[in-house]
């Protein structure tokens, strides 16, 4: 497996392959999953998710992949891909716990049929049904051990153990799972994740007489009643499972594990309610717009921007905390290693990740095509999260960029800012950051976990989308003030409202995040810093603000954009991107991709298409026809209610999953 997320660290950290090895023996007495057809609508159960691979967690993945299969490096270390007997009560198990003693030959030959060949495959069918159980365990036992012997020549490399586990044993649990409980799309995916992991080890005897299941009934009864207080037993009631099997056995162990992740679950989720209250209450004219009906609204605002790092007191703040927080420090924080997990990169096409490319202006006129923007005359900014110029500082008035795909990192220029002469189709690139810094990731998630109110918050990460800059003051009368930056907002004094993504359960952005509408000081300004950057959620250019006098490649991005000091009230497009965005675009250009995989409708969207989209969100009609935070607000919404997950960006693939069908429109 790759990286361990904290929280999977956290919750494996004493599970040893000697556990995995003792616990992969176990097998309860399975009771058979109830026939939802059969038994007809009156059956109590949760519908299945239709984007089900998101219904978990990564860190609850990695725990289950971990107990479940050992991870790869245990596969091949110490089964080395080979049937084995676990011991106890198991049969002869191949693959990431495929215990052929409790599989039928239609089940075989389902899941393995065409993954293994045909003369293993027959051999492998005389194990079937083998369980060493009593009547006659002595002798079960004995077969179970020459089977082991004599199939060691067979080897299932781990690329297909995994994909079989990801693509057939995974979906198989969490249906049972689904129809065996109700209010499962309740949890957060934290949660969820819990829950299958004891479905995985236990199977599905939540409504089984006897003592031995008498935590499951509970759990039961808990998910039929759907209430958060209710929802809080279950940690304990996974914790009191331990008496089954003793306190110190591998068992034990696991279910401690799955009590604290779905402990994790219920955290994060009172704090994205009380996003979601803060939401409601700091926006009342939101809703007095339209009866009944919530409406976009105006761009700008004259309120005070928020999340403004003051570099000066940056320093201080951090020297005089040198804190951690629920294990966690500043150092703990890193960008998510996982595409999939991370809102900006989900919808994305990611088999071109680390691509290097040439970024034309082609590419961006194609960009804002398919994202229908509608952008301000003259030069255009651009930014590209995590992009590299291949070594280089900057790229000035040229026609062409190469471009290399990476990740931010939360401390180190990583993403690039540039400009675009779109009479000239000219452009220029400087390396810089779109990211806020590792220590304001670390207060934001410090902050939240002390219950700092949402609109107190510092730390943020401002989604892909096109966003409206004006020059003017960053941090104005104060004594850091740098004045002619760009500032996020319509005017030179004002501030915008947008959604923007905050980490309050731990340090690593992703989709699970709150994403509440805020108004940050999201503005481009220097970095400040002879290393690194000074941003709780700005874009910086390398450069400074010293003694009234711009600096470094900051200052090569002023003249570029044409800014001087006489620039106050001065207008910009900023189209923010992925470096994947951009690469995907260039391969559009060279024919490897169709158009349609660029099209996309976020922040700054605007036309009839987007107009459908509120109407199919049951936002009242606006006649701008413009997806700002009312309306993404309206997404993240539909997305976490049908998916347990959000991303506030509308695709083709999202327009199938909600079934709108706005993409048929002509």
């Amino acid at each position: 497996m790759d990286e361990l997320s904290p929280l999977a660290t956290e919750l494996l950290r004493g599970v040893t392959d000697e556990m995995v090895t003792e616990a992969a023996g176990f097998r309860e007495d399975m009771v058979e999953p109830r026939d939802a057809a059969a038994e007809g609508p009156s059956l109590e159960s949760t519908p299945f998710p239709a984007d089900w691979r998101a219904s978990i967690s990564a860190s609850g993945y990695e725990f289950i992949v971990r107990w479940e299969t050992g991870g790869k490096e245990y596969y091949e270390g110490v089964i080395k891909g080979r049937p084995i007997w676990p011991k106890f009560a198991s049969g002869i198990t191949i693959g990431c716990g495929f215990d052929l003693g409790y599989h039928t030959l239609a089940e075989f030959r389902e899941q393995w049929g065409t993954r293994l060949g045909a003369a293993d495959f027959g051999r492998l069918t005389a194990t079937l049904g083998l369980k060493t159980v009593a009547p006659n365990r002595e002798a079960k036992v004995a077969r179970a051990r020459a089977f082991v012997r004599s199939l060691s020549d067979i080897v299932v490399p781990w690329n297909m153990a995994i994909e079989q586990f990801d693509n057939s044993k995974y979906p198989k649990i969490l249906r049972q799972l689904f129809g065996a409980l109700d209010n499962v799309d309740k949890l957060h995916p934290h949660s969820r994740a819990a829950l299958l992991s004891l479905t995985f080890n236990r199977g599905v005897p939540f409504q089984t007489p006897g003592e031995r299941y008498a935590e499951m009934r509970a759990i039961h009864a808990a998910m039929k009643s759907g209430t958060s207080a209710d929802f809080a037993r279950i940690p304990q009631l996974l914790r009191d499972m331990q008496r089954i099997w003793g306190e110190r056995s591998s068992l034990a162990e696991r279910r401690r594990g799955e009590a604290k992740l779905f402990e994790a679950g219920l955290d994060e989720a009172g704090l994205a309610q009380s996003v979601a209250s803060l939401q409601v209450s700091e926006a009342p004219a939101v809703l007095e717009a339209a009866p009944g009906l919530l409406s976009e609204e105006p761009e700008g605002t004259e309120l005070e921007q928020t999340d403004a790092a003051d570099d000066a007191q940056e320093a201080a703040d951090f020297e005089a905390e040198g804190l951690e927080s629920a294990g966690l420090t500043a150092a703990s924080v890193h960008w998510n290693p996982k595409d999939d997990e991370q809102p900006d990169y989900r919808h994305l096409d990611t088999s071109l990740a680390g691509r290097s490319f040439e970024l034309v202006p082609a590419d961006l006129e194609a960009l804002i095509a398919a994202n229908e923007y509608e952008v301000r005359p003259g030069k255009v900014l651009f930014a590209l999260r995590g992009a590299s110029l291949g070594g280089q500082a900057k790229r000035e008035s040229v026609a062409s960029v190469v471009i290399t795909d990476q990740r931010p990192d939360h401390r180190n220029f990583r993403c690039i800012i540039g400009v675009y002469d779109r009479t000239a189709k000219l452009l220029w690139a400087y390396q810089a950051s779109t990211v806020p810094n590792a220590d304001f990731v670390f207060k934001c998630f410090r902050q939240a976990q002390a219950g700092v109110a949402m609109d107190k918050l510092m730390g943020n990460i401002l989604p892909t989308g096109c966003y409206t800059y004006t020059v003017g003051t960053h941090h104005p009368g104060k004594p850091n003030e740098i004045p002619t930056v760009l500032r996020l907002s319509p005017t030179a004094t004002g501030a915008s409202k947008v959604v923007v993504l905050r980490s309050l359960g731990d340090v690593i952005y992703d989709r699970f995040d709150a994403q509440p509408i805020a108004i940050p000081a999201d503005n481009i300004h220097p970095g400040q810093k002879s290393s690194g950057f000074s941003s709780a959620g700005c874009l910086t250019l390398p450069g400074f603000f010293q003694g009234g006098q711009h600096s470094g490649i900051w200052k090569d991005f002023r003249a570029a954009a044409g800014i001087t000091a006489n620039s106050n009230g001065n207008q910009y497009s900023l189209l923010l991107f992925t470096g994947l965005d951009a690469a995907i675009a260039a391969s559009v250009r060279d024919g490897e991709h169709a158009t349609a995989s660029l099209l996309r409708l976020r922040h700054g969207s605007q036309g009839p298409r987007v107009a459908a989209l509120q109407s199919a969100l049951g936002l009242a009609p606006d006649a701008t026809q413009r997806l700002g935070p009312v309306t993404r607000q309206a997404l993240i919404k539909k997305q976490t209610a049908k998916l347990g997950w959000a991303d506030g960006i509308y695709s083709p693939a999202m327009d199938e999953l909600l079934g709108f069908n706005i993409y048929a429109l002509a």
